[in-house]
């Protein structure tokens, strides 16, 4: 039986609770978190936070829980649950909409951290590379919401169910102009003439953790790093290709649309910069091992 992190509270998944008027059910107001823990650590916790803290802002939410809170929450969850190599899920939501049925997000919001099972990609996925195709769904870099990990995450559900009924493993999306975004659920990264380059955030990219951890990494392969906007036409230039998020690390995307990418194999840099990444989260987290 799980037990879950429930505004301060650990209680059994069976007993958690939320009310029916909360304005992340009603509405989507709310945003969350996926980090990985190794070890019983989480990388790079406080880069979460601050990203939570920028989002909350950014949407008027109150935040009742400090980057200390978040340490002693998921310390609980993963020591009762008795997990240590996991992933977890952090929610906040604007809380139960409140008398006269204000709109203004201020009030009691709503904290949830549950932590899962690691369900990890298999070994051959990192050895031939994922399949992406280019999705119908565009991204609107002008709203504010693409700044932000938003509870609003249909776009990304539905583009990445078009890959699965295409058999691909993610989608790419392009945003309002036709500039690549992101993956629906990864930032998106070319190897190009010694550079590495990944949309910037003005293109509607979100700022992920693993996101800028790579991007701290590439002069360590001898690229340099850019972040710009990027041609959808860029992959076909591109002598590799990958993604990132917090569970999968560092994943090469070897064909986008049925079309191989550079030599349609993980190249050197992508496997290099997946090796050192690995070695950074050691460092940081003093894990054992990378799961």
């Amino acid at each position: 039986m799980r037990w879950i992190y429930l505004n301060g509270e650990l209680v059994q998944q069976e007993e958690a609770a939320l009310s029916v008027l909360d304005r992340g059910l009603l509405y989507g107001y709310g945003l969350f978190e996926t980090m990985r823990s190794y070890g019983g650590r989480v990388f790079r916790p406080e880069a979460h936070y601050r990203r939570l803290c920028e989002g909350a802002a950014r949407l008027a939410m109150d935040l009742p829980l400090s980057l200390s809170d978040l340490a002693d929450a998921v310390h609980a969850v993963l020591e009762r649950n008795e997990m240590t190599d996991a992933y977890l899920r952090l929610t906040l939501t604007a809380g139960a909409l409140p008398a006269g049925g204000a709109s203004s997000a201020h009030g009691d919001a709503t904290v949830v951290l549950f932590a899962g099972t690691l369900s990890e990609y298999p070994p051959a996925l990192y050895r031939r590379g994922m399949a992406a195709v280019t999705s119908a769904v565009r991204r609107n870099e002008t709203s504010p919401l693409s700044r932000v990990k938003s509870l609003n995450y249909l776009d990304n559900l539905l583009a990445r169910e078009d890959a699965r009924r295409r058999d691909a493993e993610e989608a790419i999306l392009l945003n309002t102009r036709g500039f690549v975004a992101e993956g629906s659920a990864s930032n998106v990264f070319l190897v190009r003439e010694e550079r590495l380059i990944t949309p910037s955030i003005e293109s509607g990219a979100l700022a992920g953790i693993t996101r800028q951890a790579v991007l701290e990494l590439a002069s360590s392969v001898g690229l340099e790093a850019v972040q710009s906007e990027m041609e959808s036409s860029a992959f076909w230039d591109a002598a590799e290709a990958f993604l990132t998020n917090s569970v999968m690390e560092v994943m090469p995307l070897t064909r986008l649309d049925g079309r191989p990418i550079g030599s349609g194999r993980p190249g050197p840099a992508t496997k290099e910069l997946r090796r050192l990444y690995q070695e950074m989260v050691v460092r940081e987290t003093s894990a054992v091992r990378t799961v």
